[in-house]
């Protein structure tokens, strides 16, 4: 049986452990806060030194858990001893924003332009400075069951805010944890994933789909001003990226789940209704 620790406990790691319990792993669960524990999962507050340096040291692991603001990811800062012992595949989930403009694929040359970006470029050197087996996994917009952007369109918001040319890049929940998963089962040990479903729809095309499908309210576009923009936003729309993999479907095969965005979105938006009819 293959033993596997998550890093934190937030929306990707839920639906990492699921696919990974599928898989036949033995699946540990590393975060500061236990709530809501599951069947058959192992876990370990955060703050448990001695039971948590023996996990990190013995078992796959997978780490969810973002850098700080400074660029400082906490697991690093408390068990890096603990990871640089350790003998397994270790993977780090990272983000694409460590890339600049343009099209853009593993031996691409990281230039992050937000700030974002920097820190999380930071963790990664740290993860890799730790223990050189570790895979970085560079990860579109994540989207899925509960995160998407038909919910606020249900809740009443029918706005979208439209960035002229932009491209959106991403992933639905269910295929990055395959992906995941996979790569562990089959030892694969590139250094640089990225993960996309490389299909290019852009943001309010797919809600446009959806509407039109489902005969909802047209969608209301809100033109992007830079002046206006939160933070966030900003670190979202500055940058606009096509992001390629030479890895997936290459080297390392894997048939996604959900290939085109417009088609999953307007099943998530069809289960979304459902559940509001059935409460």
């Amino acid at each position: 049986m293959i033993k596997l620790t998550i890093l934190g406990n937030g929306y990707t790691a839920n639906f990492l452990s699921k696919e990974a319990l599928k898989k036949g792993f033995e699946v540990s669960i590393i975060t500061r806060n236990i709530t809501n524990p599951k069947k058959n999962i192992h876990y370990f507050n955060f703050s448990d030194t001695q039971n948590v340096s023996k996990q990190l040291i013995n078992s796959n692991i997978i780490s969810t858990v973002p850098p700080n603001d400074q660029g400082m990811d906490p697991i690093i800062a408390k068990y890096g001893k603990s990871i640089s012992l350790n003998k397994n595949k270790l993977i780090y989930l990272s983000a694409t924003s460590v890339y600049g403009d343009g099209e853009v694929n593993e031996k691409t040359k990281p230039d992050p332009k937000s700030k974002r970006g920097i820190i999380r470029l930071s963790a990664e050197q740290e993860w890799i400075k730790q223990n050189k087996r570790t895979s970085i996994f560079r990860i579109s917009g994540i989207y899925g069951p509960k995160r998407h952007p038909m919910i606020k369109y249900l809740n009443g918001d029918n706005t979208i805010i439209v960035k002229e040319n932009y491209i959106s890049n991403r992933i639905h929940v269910e295929d990055l944890s395959g992906i995941v998963i996979k790569f562990l089962i089959e030892k694969h040990d590139d250094t640089v994933v990225n993960v996309s479903d490389q299909n290019l729809v852009k943001n309010y095309d797919a809600v446009e789909y959806v509407s039109n499908v489902l005969q909802l309210l047209k969608p209301v576009i809100l033109k992007y001003k830079l002046q206006e923009a939160s933070e966030m936003l900003k670190s979202f729309y500055e940058v606009n990226r096509i992001v390629k993999t030479k890895v997936i479907g290459h080297n390392f095969k894997y048939e996604m789940k959900h290939p085109d965005y417009k088609k999953a979105l307007l099943e998530l938006t069809k289960q979304l209704i459902k559940s509001y009819k059935s409460n």
